[in-house]
């Protein structure tokens, strides 16, 4: 069993607090068009580091413009949730929020 420390929990309730006040963000009306506000969220995995955050940021955006042919650059909150031990295998879960042309 896993001993959870201080910091370690504070982290977890940093997570929570941020995606609480992520959802509830009021979006606003962009005079562009760029009026319909679009998120996905996909899990991505790699090699590396680098590449299994580019995968997963890929992947969100990708489910992002399926549905939204004509969006922003976004933001991306991504997520480390698996390493292995020997650093061979990086997951991560990002998502990806983008205003589009409806």
């Amino acid at each position: 069993m896993q001993k959870v420390t201080w910091f370690r929990r504070l982290g977890l309730v940093s997570v929570v607090v941020t995606a609480v006040g992520l959802a509830t963000t009021p979006v606003a009306a962009h005079a562009d068009g760029y009026d319909t506000p679009r998120s996905a969220t996909a899990v991505g995995a790699g090699n590396t580091y680098a590449a299994g955050l580019a995968a997963a940021e890929q992947r969100a955006r990708q489910a992002v413009l399926a549905v939204g042919h004509d969006c922003t650059p976004g933001v991306y909150h991504t997520l480390l949730t698996y390493s292995s031990p020997g650093g061979g295998t990086w997951v991560f879960r990002s998502t990806h929020d983008a205003m589009c042309v409806d």
